[in-house]
Parts: structure tokens; C-alpha cells; sequence
């Protein structure tokens, strides 16, 4: 059985933030690029139409879209998966509508190994 110390450890990173009136209809990076390999990927959709969003290094392609109201919660590690399929350092959550919101905004969030 692990104890607290043999735990590994991890930080939540500041949430990422775009407000409404700032998203366009080109993929344009949310806040700044992943420090470290994310273990943990939190997305919201808090805006009033659907929004595309694209994990990646480039933010050329749709990778998931979310609902006015959505959430998508990625967990790379569950169940000693490890860093195999996890994000690199670098790559960046990017966002675009398609159709302009009127209000609210996009948030990202994640866990990182420390």
C-alpha cells in the first residue's frame, strides 16, 4: 500500500482564460503554452454557442468541440496509463466559435507532476 510521501505529487496550474469578445472564428491560443506535461486537462465552454477546440503544438485542427455549457476532462494517468499519451510541454489548448458569442467566456485548466 502507498503511503502519503511514496505519492507522486502535482500542482494545478493557473486556469486559462478567454473572454467571449476575444475569440474569433480562427484558432487562437488560450492563455500560454502547457510548462510542464499536463497529467490532467480541464476545458469549459461557459459561452452561449459552440466552441472548437484543438490540443497541439499549431492549432490547425479540431480536435474536440463543446457545447454553449460543456465540459471535457481528459485524465492521461487513470489507472497507471503514465505519460505515455500525455501532452508535451510546448503544446497549447487553442479556441474558435462558429458562431460569435454574445456573452461569457473559455476556460482551461490543468494538473501537472511536480
Amino acid at each position: 500500500m502507498a503511503t502519503p510521501n511514496a505519492a507522486g505529487r502535482a500542482k494545478y496550474e493557473t486556469a486559462r482564460e478567454m473572454a467571449f469578445g476575444d475569440i474569433t472564428n480562427a484558432f487562437t491560443i488560450l492563455g500560454t503554452a502547457f510548462d510542464a506535461q499536463p497529467r490532467v486537462v480541464y476545458v469549459q465552454n461557459f459561452t452561449d454557442t459552440v466552441m472548437d477546440f484543438s490540443i497541439s503544438f499549431s492549432g490547425l485542427t479540431t480536435c474536440f468541440s463543446l457545447a454553449a455549457g460543456g465540459a471535457f476532462t481528459t485524465d492521461v494517468t487513470t489507472n497507471g496509463a503514465g505519460s505515455v499519451f500525455t501532452p508535451s510541454s510546448g503544446e497549447a489548448v487553442f479556441v474558435k466559435y462558429r458562431i460569435a458569442p454574445a456573452s461569457g467566456f473559455v476556460q482551461m485548466s490543468c494538473v501537472v507532476a511536480v
